[in-house]
């Protein structure tokens, strides 16, 4: 399997050579190239150095070493060195030649600030890889939640060396800030124990960071010439709001997808003058055990009722939406577009939130109104929530004991409210984009025993109606890959698809928010086309679906009902590009029989079918227009013939 990834690689690296420098998304690709075939050739020498075995250590000039195998914002020559780090100070580090600099930008949420800058150092021990993390930055802003929108900086880690292009339990991300607002104390998120201890910086501040070699993932014994992936990202908060900024290491990771793809990792590569046996990286026991508690729990074994079990229709094409327009909307996604379907936001119904005593009841007659006007326009509804319905106090909601009863109160009320509209009712989804950040990259492991739960309460009030389960992470289906089918025949599973997303999502940060030049930044993030090479990996049709197997070989295996509740591609992609992606990814869900609906109708106009294509605006004040290209083609889908599996 390694091997062959790293022919993929090369042949990435090859590839990128042969790509036009038609716009700045091509020019991107090019400037990846050296940094493609630096990690190559740290993959190769690795993978020489296992199948000859035996014993390690690089030759007597140990700076000629250090320098042959740095390369720079890639691969960072790691000196095993057996001194005790942890002292609190930069000084302490002066022994350590090599500097790893944040580099790159990204996001495009606001132009770097003037002096901002981040650096790290880092070396191994016997049992403790060490970093030392330094920010040069004048406003520091700690104690934000999620940490990311803290002055933080990000650890990523793939131990493995798998360099694949999705994540999986054996790749880490670790979030490393204060524990406070006044940056007494630090901690580390994630998933594998790791020791933070503040360094005084002046103009800024520093940290460093242990991480134990031997722990519940993975297993790890430095020798010479042992190569892992690595990349260190600052995020930067300078308005004491949120994250305005991300800088990286990683010459590769130029859209910040280092949270979900390990192959735009750097390389960490050790150098070790003593001999030291080679030895692969051995899993821990955590890999196993999560996989097992992911299948686990209770499911459903009769696979012929899964099969025979359908909701009515049993595929359906329509709009996600929070619009209501006095129930205009529905009428027109029916009568000018052929769906039949809308994915209902209930948080837009209002009030919000919708869930407190005092607005839940006016909430759920505005609801029983909407579900009455999409009725009376031939829709069926998706009604999907988009909020915990409780106090969650900057927490994550699987740290929040209330939060089952909470859902539970949510759904029972609205099953009660609309059983008497069952025949418009498609299904409900129970939850947006389940996600727990220290999980990544799999869903939560809480979510499948709470779902099945809140399916318990609604089948309290409606035995009949469809459940809509998204498996998560977030949108993603990383989730359909150890599942088994709830304990209920009339479960549909869902996810979303946004891959990938410097494609479907360019320019958009930039386009929303109001300062100077923000507009120009926009453009230079644009213009990413589509069939391509994008950050170094090639997507297109083929592509696409060999990445939705987890949910292909789920449908195949269960027989169950599929449904994409969102997908899109912003208005100002390239607009041959935009055609060809919608036609693309329209045709693998309708070839698979998959429902699915579009985002989104009649909210933003960067999403809209009905806008402009192929212009930057600021603020996306993009113009009306009769008929989009998109929405030409996204006519044509909603046409095709249906595929019942």
């Amino acid at each position: 399997m390694l091997s062959r990834m790293r022919r993929i690689l090369a042949g990435v690296a090859a590839a990128l050579l042969a790509l036009p420098a038609a716009n700045a998304a091509a020019e991107t690709e090019k400037e990846l190239q050296p940094y493609a075939e630096a990690a190559a050739g740290a993959a190769a020498r690795y993978d020489a150095l296992k199948r000859k075995g035996g014993e390690a250590k690089c030759g007597p000039d140990l700076i000629g070493t250090l320098r042959e195998r740095a390369g720079k914002n890639i691969v960072y020559p790691l000196l095993y060195s057996p001194k005790k780090r942890m002292q609190g100070s930069v000084e302490s580090w002066n022994d350590i030649p090599a500097v790893g600099q944040l580099s790159f930008l990204n996001t495009s949420h606001a132009a770097l600030p003037p002096g901002l800058e981040a650096y790290f150092k880092a070396a191994v021990s016997d049992d403790t890889l060490y970093v030392l993390a330094v920010a040069k930055d004048s406003h520091v802003n700690f104690g934000f939640r999620p940490a990311y929108n803290s002055d933080c900086f990000e650890l990523f880690l793939d131990p493995f060396f798998t360099r694949d292009t999705r994540s999986d339990d054996s790749s880490m991300q670790l979030f490393i800030t204060a524990a406070d607002p006044a940056g007494k104390t630090f901690r580390s998120e994630g998933k594998i124990p790791a020791e933070a201890r503040p360094v005084p910086v002046e103009g800024g501040w520093g940290v460093e960071i242990a991480i134990p070699l031997d722990n519940a993932y993975f297993r790890l014994k430095p020798f010479d010439g042992l190569a892992f992936g690595f990349n260190l990202s600052y995020n930067n908060n300078d308005d004491g709001k949120a994250r305005n900024q991300k800088i990286t290491w990683s010459g590769l990771d130029r859209n910040d997808s280092s949270w979900n793809n390990p192959s735009v990792f750097g390389v960490m590569e050790v150098v070790r003058t003593d001999a030291q046996p080679v030895e692969p990286v051995r899993p821990g026991p955590a890999i196993e055990e999560n996989r097992r508690r992911r299948s686990a729990g209770e499911t459903f074994e009769d696979l012929g009722a899964l099969a025979r079990s359908r909701p009515s229709p049993a595929v359906v094409r329509g709009f996600m939406s929070g619009r209501l327009d006095n129930g205009r909307a529905f009428h027109d996604m029916a009568n000018d577009w052929g769906a039949n379907a809308v994915r209902l936001q209930l948080h837009g119904i209002g009030p919000k939130p919708t869930w407190t005593p005092e607005n839940y009841p006016v909430f759920l007659d505005r609801l029983e109104a909407a579900v009455k006007q999409a009725k009376a326009a031939g829709i069926k509804v998706i009604p999907v929530a988009f909020e915990v319905p409780c106090e969650l106090g900057g927490r994550e909601m699987w740290e929040v004991p209330g939060v089952e009863e909470g859902f539970k109160r949510y759904w029972r009320g609205i099953a009660e409210r609309l059983k008497p509209y069952a025949g418009t009712i498609w299904g409900y989804d129970l939850y947006n984009e389940p996600l727990g950040r220290s999980q990544l990259p799999y869903a939560p492991v809480e979510w499948r025993q709470m779902a099945v739960n809140i399916m318990k309460a609604i089948r309290e009030v409606d035995k009949d109606v469809w459940i809509i389960y998204e498996t998560g992470p977030g949108g993603g289906w990383r989730g359909f890959e150890d599942l088994k089918p709830l304990p209920d025949s009339r479960v549909i599973y869902s996810l979303h698809f946004y891959e990938p997303g410097a494609f479907t999502h360019q320019g958009i940060a930039a386009t929303q928010l109001q300062d100077p030049g923000l507009l120009a930044r926009a453009q230079e993030s644009t213009g990413v086309e589509y069939p391509a090479f994008i950050g170094g990996i090639r997507f297109d049709e083929a592509s696409l679906e060999r990445s939705l197997r987890p949910v292909i070989e789920f449908q195949e295996k269960y027989k169950v009902p599929i449904y994409v509740g969102e997908f899109s591609v912003i208005a100002w992609a390239p607009v041959d590009s935009a055609v060809r992606y919608l036609r693309d990814v329209t045709g693998i869900f309708n070839r698979h029989g998959w429902s699915w609906t579009y985002h989104a109708f009649r909210e933003y106009p960067g999403w809209s079918l009905e806008h402009e294509d192929g212009v930057v605006r600021k603020d996306a004040a993009l113009k009306p227009v009769r008929e989009s290209a998109r929405g030409k083609v996204m006519k044509e889908a909603f046409r095709a013939p249906v595929v019942n599996k």
